[in-house]
């Protein structure tokens, strides 16, 4: 197999140097962290599979029995709507209203499929569990996700099923047990902090970066939702740092303003009041800004300050 028909089949092209052999050193070692899961679960727990590693089904299936259940629909729109049927295309394009009328615009395209996807399965699971001879509780059941990719599949469906599933609380999103690989940056980082809770049940998240470029051992954050539908408004969190303490960088770690062949006057890039966009992962239009903080401009904000704004964060609709 070429480095073309790689990059189109599994997205594991060295789109930067050494990101293939990155990717597949952290997967393995992923793999093991799925796996100690699995072989320590208890009696009250179950496990919904919605993946492509045929060997980590077959151990779920082991120390699981009844309580495993795998997705029997595929990762397409329209197969979803087929199999569901007519009442399920009835509900998705209420939703879409429903989407439309909150946030007075059209819902974008993939954005619908994300959801009706998320939806569909979330009907399929529970179903093959109910006939297995189980169920849960939303009101207190709790969901962990963990797999591939932190800002792809691994954050727009987790966030989405946990809507349509009818959660009390969000699907827990763990960086560290999740492949970042569309990140330089994320790969080498660290998690400082993971699924602090904010408003309308936003989820904020820590990072330390690596000791590598562009960046080297800097502390960056994001927002996430935790729990959204196309029938939901999206989110900004206004954020109220230090004046000129903080950036904001691309997922590799590059500083916009550098990124867009700009001059980083202090001035206009560094942040004191920054508006956070809230992501919904790469299957919707929301991005999650990355806000960093830096020594080289000119203001030491510590963990504990840089933390202490976030948590300050006032949640805003995000006006489309």
């Amino acid at each position: 197999m070429d480095e073309v028909q790689r990059d189109k089949q599994f997205d594991m092209g060295e789109h930067w140097p050494g990101r293939v052999q990155s990717c597949i050193d952290l997967d393995h070692r992923l793999m093991r962290e799925h796996d100690k899961l699995i072989r320590e679960s208890k009696n009250d727990e179950g496990f919904f599979y919605l993946g492509s590693n045929p060997q980590l089904l077959e151990l779920a299936r082991e120390y699981f029995g009844p309580r495993c259940v795998a997705l029997r629909l595929e990762n397409d729109f329209n197969q979803n709507c087929q199999a569901l049927g007519d009442e399920f295309v009835k509900g998705i394009e209420k939703d879409r209203q429903a989407g439309k009328a909150n946030r007075g615009r059209d819902v974008p395209e993939n954005e619908v499929s994300a959801w009706a996807r998320s939806k569909a399965w979330t009907i399929d699971l529970t179903e093959q569990l109910h006939e297995q001879g189980y169920t849960f509780d939303p009101a207190d059941v709790e969901f962990v996700a963990f797999g591939c990719n932190w800002i792809g599949c691994g954050a727009t469906f987790p966030i989405h099923m946990g809507r349509a599933f009818g959660l009390a609380k969000p699907v827990v999103r763990r960086f560290d047990w999740m492949n970042p690989d569309w990140s330089s940056m994320l790969m080498a980082a660290t998690a400082v902090d993971q699924n602090l809770p904010m408003a309308e049940n936003i989820r904020l998240f820590i990072y330390k970066t690596g000791d590598v470029t562009p960046k080297y051992g800097q502390y960056v954050a994001q927002y996430w939702e935790g729990m959204r539908g196309i029938m939901d408004q999206p989110h900004v969190v206004e954020v109220e740092f230090p004046p000129e303490s903080v950036m904001e960088c691309d997922v590799m770690g590059c500083p916009l303003w550098r990124a867009r062949g700009l001059v980083g006057y202090p001035y206009q890039h560094y942040f004191g009041k920054m508006t956070m966009h809230v992501g919904c992962g790469a299957h919707t239009s929301l991005h999650a800004t990355v806000a960093m903080t830096g020594e080289e401009l000119g203001v030491s904000l510590s963990l504990e300050d840089f933390r202490r704004a976030l948590l300050a964060g006032k949640v805003r609709t995000k006006p489309e």
